[in-house]
């Protein structure tokens, strides 16, 4: 690999918040960085409630200050309906005094992150598809060949590299559908912040994403697929734009997400339901730390081995934690299926909860839940 050309130290493929993220990160290191991406534009997605503790990492980033131009709402906290009991549940505060969530529009918000990767030096190839990955630092895209020191697959649930080596992506939850759509108008109840309401059968989760415009996601226990015609309570009297959408959103968390040569960066290498809350958080965090080790070893100040083992049990731990989480969540409404953790650690034959640092309340305001469809 060092004695034969190279384009670049590092290829991205894919350029949503885990692949921007990571080609960010890489290019702050000093390393020379190509991201492709297949869309012309960042995609439409999801409304996205980002989480307090997301602002320091979007810091790191270089793109804090720009957040006002991509924030449709900002909320102190959720609504919690669970079995029936109603209550609110702030974020936290700090002696600066409360912290706020942030609704932000995917699109923009994957555009500013993408935008801050090009002014790093990135060469940033959209649209451009890849076609195929290769674990020798080869990808094959719809402009050609191009070879690199080292790879991060970002593909989401494309998956590219893993597929391309047969990497498993094994389920860890029983099978978990999930709806989403938008409506139009006004409806002050979602005005100050969002609600998560959930029983034995699913949960529903509604908020204000931008001025006059509400997204909400029903996720269906059981394995059963959420009515496509169906409406919040709430949302009854505003005008739908345009029809939901559907995503399988069962728990997966990829065999191997490093080798030698390569890592795998948000979706491609975990998913995790909208409940969690950490949909973006895992995706830009484990870019973060894909650069980081991936910097070390070009910087020969780590064996390539080592860092992806490293990062194989950072991530792997991440998962256990989440799931744990999830899992007494789930216990709590009776949610069939869940009778135990279906996490990584338990797939190993060890104990999930060695891994876990939550508590066991099942309050799903201990995960900060909030809108983080994938």
């Amino acid at each position: 690999m060092a004695s034969r050309h190279v384009d670049a130290d590092v290829i991205v493929a894919g350029g949503g918040p885990a692949g921007s993220a990571a080609a960010i990160a890489c290019a702050q290191r000093g390393l020379r960085v190509i991201l492709f991406e297949r869309d012309r534009f960042a995609r439409e997605r999801p409304g996205e409630t980002l989480h307090p503790g997301l602002e320091p990492l979007l810091g790191q980033l270089g793109v804090a200050d720009r957040l006002a131009n991509v924030i449709g709402a900002r909320h102190a906290g959720i609504w919690i309906e669970w079995n029936g009991e109603r209550r609110f549940e702030p974020f936290g505060a700090d002696a600066s005094g409360p912290w706020s969530g942030m609704q932000v529009w995917r699109q923009d918000f994957d555009g500013l992150l993408l935008e801050r990767a090009r002014e790093l030096g990135v060469t940033v190839h959209q649209p451009s598809a890849v076609k195929a990955m290769h674990g020798d630092g080869m990808v094959e895209t719809s402009a050609g060949r191009q070879h690199a020191r080292l790879l991060i697959d970002a593909t989401g649930r494309a998956r590219l590299l893993a597929r391309r080596l047969g990497i498993g992506f094994l389920a860890r939850s029983p099978r978990l559908l999930a709806r989403y759509g938008y409506a139009l108008g006004s409806c002050p109840e979602r005005d100050a912040a969002p609600a998560l309401t959930g029983d034995s059968s699913g949960w529903i989760w509604t908020a204000k994403v931008r001025p006059d415009t509400y997204q909400w996601t029903r996720l269906a226990f059981g394995g059963r697929r959420p009515d496509p015609d169906f409406t919040p309570r709430e949302f009854a009297h505003l005008v739908p734009a345009g029809p939901s959408r559907g995503a399988d959103v069962t728990w997966r968390l990829s065999d191997e997400v490093a080798r030698p040569g390569w890592f795998m960066a948000g979706d491609a290498a975990a998913m995790l339901d909208p409940a969690s809350s950490h949909g973006v958080l895992r995706a830009i965090t484990s870019g973060i730390m894909a650069a980081h080790l991936a910097a070390a070893v070009l910087q020969k100040k780590a064996p390539a081995g080592a860092a992806a083992i490293a990062y194989q049990d950072w991530l792997s731990r991440w998962f256990d934690a989440d799931a744990a989480q999830l899992t007494r969540f789930y216990r709590a409404l009776n949610a069939p299926g869940f009778a135990a953790p279906a996490t990584a650690a338990a797939a190993r034959g060890a104990d999930p909860a060695a891994h876990s640092p939550a508590d066991s309340s099942g309050n799903p305001a201990s995960l900060g839940i909030a809108r983080a469809m994938p």
